[in-house]
């Protein structure tokens, strides 16, 4: 098959117009949903692709969107399809629909290049965690990505208390401040009382699926750990946030790989590239004020 096509929905906003962007030697195109079709995210390969092959491909290109965007992605099915000018055609039977608008394609649009499989991973367990519809293993997926490079409980315990500086606002500081004034070491109770209590079930602590105070709990945890795996992943694998990618590109040429330019639709498409093959009139003038 020459296209891999997902179902998928996002929890931000979503191209209106089809867009095709290029990712590891190939290109993914993006469509949004209508009133007969689902939201798709569709791999092209001229020589063929398999589900294991391409599904890997695309899953990856999703974390990296997922990331960029600040936001979760749920593939809900997968099909095959050999046409060589457009992907299969989804039908949105009785799936849910995205509560986000469908927008204008981004005027750019940042994809990281990570450096290692550990960050490659570490994207792919903040996507996890960012689209699951349970707070408790959305907990378990971001708290997961300490252990990608912190073998044990004392190392993540430590990493966990050396980085609460970094919480400085939102719901996760005001969350902080509160357990703050019930726990002394807070590494140990995001550890024990969070990690440990979601993925045990034969001793204690456990995070009892009908208890509505560790349900309740948990959900209060949730923006906390988020935060802190996003530190963990810009601070020991690499991989900028968007603002950090912006702040951080701010004076350069904009030449950089990791980001990526529409030009003028064709075909109804509107395709991504870099800066020196896609660049059009006006973008880099207003580039820094999303």
């Amino acid at each position: 098959m020459r296209w891999l096509d997902f179902a998928v929905r996002a929890d931000f906003s979503w191209p209106n117009r089809a867009v095709e962007i290029p990712f590891e030697g190939k290109f993914v195109m993006l469509r949004p949903d209508t009133d007969e079709l689902l939201c798709t995210a569709s791999l092209y390969d001229d020589a063929g692709t398999t589900f294991d092959t391409g599904g890997t491909i695309l899953s990856r290109f999703l974390s990296r969107l997922a990331w960029s965007r600040e936001g979760g992605i749920e593939v809900l099915f997968a099909i095959g399809t050999n046409q060589t000018d457009q992907p299969g055609r989804l039908g949105r039977g009785t799936y849910g629909l995205s509560g986000w608008a469908s927008v204008e394609p981004w005027h750019y649009l940042y994809l990281p290049l990570p450096a290692s499989m550990q960050a490659d991973l570490a994207l792919a367990l903040f996507r996890e965690g960012l689209s699951l519809n349970s707070d408790p293993l959305a907990f378990l997926s971001f708290f997961k990505i300490l252990n990608v490079t912190l073998s044990n409980g004392p190392a993540q315990m430590a990493w966990l208390n050396s980085n609460l500086h970094h919480i400085t606002g939102g719901r996760e500081l005001d969350r902080l401040n509160e357990l703050r004034g019930l726990h002394a070491d807070l590494g140990n109770y995001l550890y024990v009382q969070g990690r440990c209590a979601v993925a045990h079930a034969n001793a204690s602590p456990i995070a009892h699926p009908d208890f509505y105070s560790d349900k309740r709990r948990l959900h209060d945890d949730l923006p906390l750990i988020q935060s802190l795996a996003a530190i963990y992943i810009e601070q020991e694998l690499g991989v900028l946030s968007n603002s950090g990618f912006l702040q951080a590109q701010r004076h350069s040429d904009l030449t950089s790989p990791e980001i990526l330019f529409p030009r003028a639709p064709r075909n109804g498409r509107v395709r991504y590239g870099p800066y020196q093959q896609y660049i059009i009139k006006g973008v880099s003038d207003d580039f820094f004020q999303e």
